[in-house]
C-alpha cells in the first residue's frame, strides 16, 4: 500500500518567532521518520513550558539536533511527491519558512491539512478530543494521521 506524506513539526513556543525543533514526516510505505533540530544562532524563543509537551531541552537540540541543511536534504530526498498532508498547515507552512529561510532557499513543498479530504462524516473534534492530538510530539502525530487515513480507506 502507498500512503500519503504525513507531516508534522514541533516548534520552540507558540509565538510567532518559534523556530522547528523537531519535525517527523511518513514515507510511502507508512515508515515513519523524525529528528530534532540543532537551532540557527538566531533562533532564541524557547517556551519551558513546553518541555513537558514534547520532551525536548535546548541542550538536546544543541547536542543531538541535525542541521538545518541536514533536515532538508533528509526530508527532501524521501519525499516522492512534494505534498505534505499536516496537523496544522498554516503553522506548518511558517515554520517550513523559517528551516528553509536558513539556507536561504525558499520553500520547495506544499502542505495540506490531513482531514481536507476526510469523509464529510468525519467529525474532527471526537478524534482529536480522544487521541489528545494537539498535545502529542510531532512523531505521535504522525502515526495518528496515519491510521486516520488508513481507517478512512479501508471502508
Amino acid at each position: 500500500m502507498n500512503y500519503p506524506h504525513f507531516f508534522a513539526i514541533d516548534a520552540s513556543s507558540y509565538e510567532d518567532n518559534a523556530h522547528p525543533i523537531a519535525l517527523a514526516w511518513s514515507m510511502k510505505d507508512g515508515a515513519i521518520k523524525t529528528t530534532l533540530i540543532q537551532p540557527e544562532d538566531d533562533w532564541t524563543e524557547w517556551d519551558f513550558a513546553l518541555q513537558d509537551m514534547h520532551g525536548i531541552n535546548q541542550e538536546t537540540l544543541f547536542q543531538m539536533g541535525e542541521t538545518v541543511w541536514s533536515v532538508i536534504r533528509e526530508l527532501e530526498n524521501d519525499l516522492q511527491s512534494p505534498l505534505l498532508h499536516c496537523d496544522d498547515d498554516v503553522r506548518s507552512d511558517a515554520l517550513l519558512e523559517k528551516l528553509y529561510e536558513a539556507c536561504g532557499r525558499d520553500v520547495s513543498l506544499e502542505t495540506q491539512h490531513h482531514l481536507e479530504e476526510a469523509p464529510k462524516e468525519f467529525v474532527p473534534s471526537q478524534w482529536i478530543d480522544d487521541t489528545d492530538f494537539h498535545h502529542q510530539p510531532c512523531d505521535e502525530r504522525v502515526r495518528l494521521m496515519l491510521m486516520l487515513w488508513v481507517d478512512f480507506n479501508q471502508k
